[in-house]
C-alpha cells in the first residue's frame, strides 16, 4: 500500500519556511558582524594612549602616570586624550569603576588587567570599588578630575 505525500510534495509549498530561514540567517549574520565591530573598537587601544598604572589596595586607589607622577585617591586627566589603564591589586580583588565613563575592570592580585577610555567631558567624577573588598570597602573611593587641555 502506497502512502500519500511521502517522498514528494503533496501540493504544499515550502517557500514560506525557506524565506523565514533566510531572514533568520541574515539577521544572525548582521548581529554577529555588529558585535565583532563593537568588540574590535573596544579592544583597539589608540597608539598614542597615555599609560596610567592603577593599584587597588585596602582601602584606596593609587595612580602612577608615565612620567612617574603619583596620585592617591585623585586622578587628573586631560579632556580628549586617550588613556590606557594597567590595573593591579596588592591584596584582594577590587573592581575599578568610573561610572560616568562606563569604565569597569577587576583588580586581581597577581594579574594585570587592561582597560582604556578617552574622557570627553570636563568635570569631577567618582571613582569607586565595585567589589566588596573588606570592612572599609564603602570608603574605597577616589575622584577623577578631567580638565580642559592647557588648563
Amino acid at each position: 500500500m502506497k502512502q500519500k505525500g511521502i517522498g514528494k510534495m503533496s501540493g504544499h509549498s515550502n517557500w514560506p519556511e525557506w524565506i523565514y530561514v533566510a531572514v533568520v540567517i541574515a539577521l544572525m549574520c548582521y548581529v554577529g558582524a555588529e558585535a565583532w565591530n563593537v568588540e574590535r573598537l573596544i579592544e583597539h587601544v589608540p597608539e598614542d594612549a597615555k599609560l596610567i598604572t592603577v593599584t587597588g589596595q585596602q582601602w584606596l586607589w593609587t595612580f602612577e602616570h608615565e612620567d612617574g607622577t603619583k596620585e592617591i585617591g585623585e586622578l587628573h586627566l586631560e579632556k580628549g586624550e586617550a588613556y590606557r589603564f594597567e590595573i593591579h591589586s596588592k591584596d584582594v580583588i577590587h573592581s575599578f569603576n568610573i561610572h560616568e565613563y562606563t569604565v569597569l575592570m577587576d583588580a586581581v592580585p597577581g594579574r594585570v588587567n587592561h582597560v582604556w577610555f578617552s574622557p570627553n567631558v570636563a568635570g569631577e567624577f567618582d571613582i569607586q570599588c565595585r567589589e566588596y573588598c573588606g570592612l572599609i570597602h564603602y570608603n574605597m573611593r577616589g575622584t577623577l578630575f578631567v580638565e580642559d587641555k592647557g588648563a
